[in-house]
């Protein structure tokens, strides 16, 4: 198997930062002052690129089908969550600081849940982890299960998860969005649909918003127009796409957060966008998926069913024009015609409303007539530290071709396949989520391995340390919300370096699980600092508003920082302006 012309060139505009001399400015820390950053390295390990630590981490022999990298226990040390299969009782593991590696623990759930996927986050404001446990219900299961959501209590030091409040959607649940779109501060939900059963027939499900007030939600689906249409006999929802994944993205930079879907079975992408209605003064989702280019490619347009089998999404500006660029994971057959869409990348082109973009399609090409790609997930992250944004893909399902991806940008903006080269190439990686798991300042992975269509596979954790050489730095973002939600999802960080004299702007929303049944990667928002290159600021847009419409202007906080650091540094910002050396809670 080879990559076509092995390396892609990402066709897009790229702007220029403006001029200007600066004066870095404040401290350097690390992450807590009672316990080591960093963990020692062995020198025998030096030389490898991705390190197999999956013994040393305590993980030999655990299965996985979805993972959630969370700080149970609030010692600012990442646990994990894992879902064995498909549809199970997950498990729970805490990070043992001073043993370094994880230990199972138990289930902070007073009651048994089975789930296909669990998001953990704070959705009541009230600074602790609550969850929400979702299920692709599948024809085959008689009973089918509601969308759970269980706010955390603490009971004697110890995270409890205790009564469900439940949502009435027990179709099959494919995949979930945090959206506070109104920005009033609370986070409400996306929920993303594939299929429901009618005459024993499989047709699209509609997608469901629900807003959140003061932790009791609301159906207002109403405001993805079109979403809840009907056909004349009332049985049948006339624009419903089978939803397989979503993320929420602040496409146009406005502030208010998009809703990205993408379906399997050749139907259209939906791009929805957050808009404002002057005339009852109120908020509603636009689909521009096809102007924009997002449904489909351009052989798709003319055609409901004219697009792809479209798994995986994952929004980032990876050219660092401040243009929001989008990934699109396909599933590809050696027999398909060119009608159907590839796995690509769409690059943003226009700051303008309506956002357009160029698309860019690959597929890794082998002369096996067995040959399939099947791209289920992407994870955007600089593995180098060299300012630039890769791209980590779980190509899967398909052995012996389905193998994980590593698409390491270039200094021309043209990705290359590095996967194999740096011990990466691993057959049938699902749910790949990032961490740094030693403290060392580069981003790490944590994927498991699926047995689907070969039994020989053992359906195991891998964790895999990064020794990339880099002489770049790296900083990263905890945000802490007030009057927005606590995480601070849905927020732009944007992040400004100077190079001779030049400011360039690296911007990122603030997004830890999306794409399809989502896992959820580590929290903070980790930027790389090429060698030569220095910090200037920080800027937050912060998901809080007073008002259904306002500029973005009025939702920024500015923080000056000082460039006096060596390796990496944890940073929090406080929604209030004020900023913390390493990851702590503000006061």
């Amino acid at each position: 198997m080879k990559l076509l012309t092995l390396i892609l060139i990402f066709i897009g505009a790229s702007c220029s930062g403006t001029g200007k001399r600066v004066d870095p400015l404040g401290p350097a820390g690390g992450s807590k002052d009672d316990i080591p950053d960093e963990f020692p390295v062995d020198s025998a390990d030096l030389e490898k690129l991705f390190v197999d630590k999956t013994e040393q981490y305590g993980l030999v022999n655990i299965k996985a089908y979805n993972m959630n990298v969370v700080d149970l226990n609030q010692d600012y040390y990442s646990d994990l969550v894992v879902i064995p299969s498909f549809y199970s009782y997950p498990q729970f593991f805490q990070f043992n600081i001073s043993q370094r590696k994880f230990i199972e623990r138990s289930s902070p759930f007073k009651n048994p849940v089975k789930a296909s996927f669990i998001l953990f986050y704070d959705l009541n404001q009230d600074k602790i982890l609550d969850a929400i446990v979702g299920v692709l219900n599948q024809k085959t299961e008689l009973s089918k299960e509601p969308l759970k959501i269980f706010y955390g209590e603490m009971a004697q030091g110890e995270l409890v998860f205790d009564k469900a409040q439940t949502l009435d959607i027990t179709i099959s649940n494919s995949t979930l969005g945090l959206i506070d779109y109104d920005l009033d501060g609370n986070l409400d939900l996306f929920i993303g649909n594939w299929f429901k059963m009618i005459e024993e027939n499989p047709f699209p499900a509609p997608d469901y918003l629900f807003r959140s007030d003061k932790g009791n939600f609301k159906d207002v689906s109403k405001l993805l127009v079109g979403e809840q249409e009907m056909d004349p006999t009332g049985a049948m929802h006339i624009a419903a796409t089978p939803t397989y994944g979503s993320q929420i993205c602040d496409v146009d930079q406005n502030g208010f957060p998009d809703i990205l879907t993408v379906s399997t079975n050749r139907f259209d992408n939906n791009l929805w966008m957050n808009r404002y209605r002057f005339r009852n003064q109120s908020r509603y989702f636009e689909n521009i998926g096809k102007t924009s280019g997002f449904s489909s490619d351009s052989e798709g347009l003319i055609n409901k069913q004219g697009g792809g089998r479209t798994f995986g999404v994952a929004c980032a500006d990876y050219n660092n024009d401040g243009i929001m660029d989008i990934f699109l994971g396909e599933l590809t057959h050696n027999y398909d015609n060119s009608g159907v869409d590839k796995s690509s990348v769409l690059t943003g082109r226009t700051f303008k409303y309506p956002p357009k973009f160029f698309r860019t399609e690959y597929f890794l090409d082998s002369f096996d007539p067995g040959w399939h790609e099947a791209d289920r997930r992407g994870v955007w992250v600089d593995f180098n530290n060299d300012g630039r944004l890769d791209l980590l893909v779980d190509n899967s399902g398909y052995p012996p071709h389905s193998k994980m991806i590593l698409f390491e940008q270039l200094h021309d903006k043209s990705f290359e396949n590095k996967a194999a080269e740096y011990g990466l190439d691993i057959v049938n990686p699902i749910s790949s989520v990032i961490l740094d798991i030693n403290r060392d300042g580069k981003m790490d992975i944590l994927t498991a391995q699926s047995q689907i269509r070969d039994e020989t596979i053992t359906p195991t954790i891998r964790v895999f340390e990064n020794n990339l050489p880099s002489q770049g730095r790296s900083v990263r973002f905890f945000l802490r919300g007030e009057k927005s939600n606590t995480h601070g999802l849905n927020a732009t960080i944007i992040l400004k370096v100077e190079k001779d004299g030049i400011i360039q702007n690296r911007l990122q929303n603030v997004a830890y699980s999306y794409g399809s049944l989502p896992p959820q990667n580590e929290e903070g928002v980790h930027f790389g600092i090429d060698q030569g290159e220095k910090l200037d600021s920080v800027i937050v847009r912060w998901p809080y508003s007073g008002e259904a419409n306002t500029s973005r202007a009025s939702m920024e906080r500015k923080y000056e920082l000082k460039d006096n650091f060596e390796g990496y540094l944890n940073i929090t910002l406080c929604e209030s302006g004020n900023y913390l050396i390493g990851r702590r809670n503000c006061l």
